[in-house]
């Protein structure tokens, strides 16, 4: 009788270690799934404030890691894709200011060297 109970155990755990990895596999979806949510959530939330949006920003805005982030191609893509487009407006307005400014200073000049050519053609009339 001892021989069946022994050979019966092992069966049971065999069976029950396979229950537990069947919901350790199921948290570790939920776990993943629940982190996939909050990076996309990040992502809205940057965008939609009109912040900088790189995998330091995601990662930091979701609380996932930055290597979750790279493994999933489809975040991935989304983060590469706005950060160029962000980097992309920097740079046009990063421009559009500096030649804003040169603008000005022309227009100034301009004003300046006009009132001179009047004061001097005043001069030679006198």
């Amino acid at each position: 009788m001892s021989l069946q109970n022994a050979q019966q155990k092992p069966a049971r755990r065999a069976r029950q270690s396979h229950r537990n990895t069947e919901g350790i596999k199921k948290f570790s979806e939920q776990k993943t799934l629940l982190a996939f949510q909050k990076a996309e959530a990040a992502i809205d939330r940057l965008v939609q404030e009109k912040e900088t949006v790189n995998f330091n920003t995601v990662s930091i805005e979701a609380g996932v890691s930055k290597p979750f982030l790279y493994t999933h191609t489809e975040l991935r893509h989304r983060i590469e894709s706005l950060r160029w487009q962000t980097e992309e407006q920097e740079k046009e307005g990063t421009l559009y200011k500096s030649l804003k400014q040169e603008n000005e200073r022309l227009w100034k000049e301009i004003q300046k060297l006009r009132e001179l050519l009047l004061c001097s053609s005043n001069s030679v009339i006198s």
